[in-house]
Formats: structure tokens, C-alpha cells, sequence
């Protein structure tokens, strides 16, 4: 990108898992992560996971995010994020 910043956009089923997370230090790294993907829609990789690709495609992209995992894809205009889910139900 050319150092713009992209629109994020957030998915119900985000926000629902996002009100389950108790631990500030998580939702502090979500919000964080959120911020950053603004500038940087390529830092995370690749969704390798079955149980990711399976629902969302082979376009998704994974970012760790304290003990969580933001489910997101992209275009040159918007940062969908579709869904959080605990890492330990995210197998790599």
C-alpha cells in the first residue's frame, strides 16, 4: 500500500465473540492489531487452518491477537473482519 490507511469493517459475528474475551490484555492486543491492520492489511498470514478455510475461503488471512485469532480478508479499499475465535479451536 501506499502508506494509506484502509477501512476496517467488523462483522456481527466479530463483535459477538469480541464481548466473550474477559482479558483486557487481549482486547487491548485486538484493538491494537485493529489500528495496525488500518496501515498494514498484509501482516497476517495466510489462513492455512480447515476449520477457517472451510467457512471463509482460501483468501483469509489469520492474525494471533493475545489468545485469540481475528479471522480477516481484503481489498485495496476495505479490511473486512469477519471473525475471533480462541486459538486453541484454530488448528495451523
Amino acid at each position: 500500500m501506499n502508506g494509506d490507511r484502509t477501512q476496517v469493517v467488523v462483522s456481527n459475528l466479530f463483535y459477538d465473540a469480541l464481548k466473550e474475551v474477559k482479558s483486557k490484555r487481549t482486547l487491548d492486543d485486538i484493538a491494537r492489531k485493529l489500528e495496525l491492520l488500518a496501515s498494514f492489511p498484509d501482516m497476517g498470514r495466510m489462513a492455512t487452518s480447515a476449520s477457517v478455510t472451510s467457512r471463509f475461503g482460501n483468501d483469509v488471512r489469520t492474525l494471533v491477537c493475545g489468545n485469540c485469532v481475528l479471522v480477516y480478508r481484503h481489498s485495496e479499499e476495505v479490511i473486512h473482519v469477519l471473525a475471533l475465535y480462541p486459538a486453541r479451536l484454530v488448528v495451523h
